[in-house]
């Protein structure tokens, strides 16, 4: 369960976390929380980083909370595991990410955002991966 910014005892379950964000029933700051001692999933490139991608709205990376949702979105790959804190200290600037891009509740995190505000910009993303 994940109780408000009122207090008591959030879920460490970084999953769950992401599915009441996404359903706006958690805030950014507990998802943020959370993420910095997670471990996520990502693609394993052949040299050493993370797979990025470009779309129409800026370079973005797929990060995965398991490794059931890794496999959703990847299929049988190479993977890597590390922290979200680790994540975001290695992510090259100017990339977003992508948690759980083909999960059913996928949301878009800038992590530029962290340097200005302290806190996580989300974009909600529909079914069909628009924000």
């Amino acid at each position: 369960m994940i109780n408000g910014t009122s207090g008591g005892a959030l879920s460490r379950d970084l999953p769950a976390v992401v599915k009441a964000v996404a359903q706006q029933q958690s805030s950014p700051q507990e998802l943020l929380d959370v993420w910095l001692g997670a471990t996520v999933y990502c693609v394993r490139p052949d040299r050493p980083g993370v797979y990025v991608a470009d779309t129409p709205d800026g370079q973005v990376v797929g990060v995965c909370t398991s490794l059931g949702e890794l496999a959703r979105f990847a299929g049988e790959c190479e993977w890597f595991s590390t922290t979200g804190s680790d994540l975001l200290a290695q992510l090259p600037p100017g990339v977003d990410i992508v948690l759980d891009p083909s999960g059913s509740h996928p949301l878009r995190i800038s992590p530029g955002a962290l340097e200005v505000r302290q806190g996580l910009r989300l974009n909600y993303l529909d079914a069909q991966g628009g924000s």
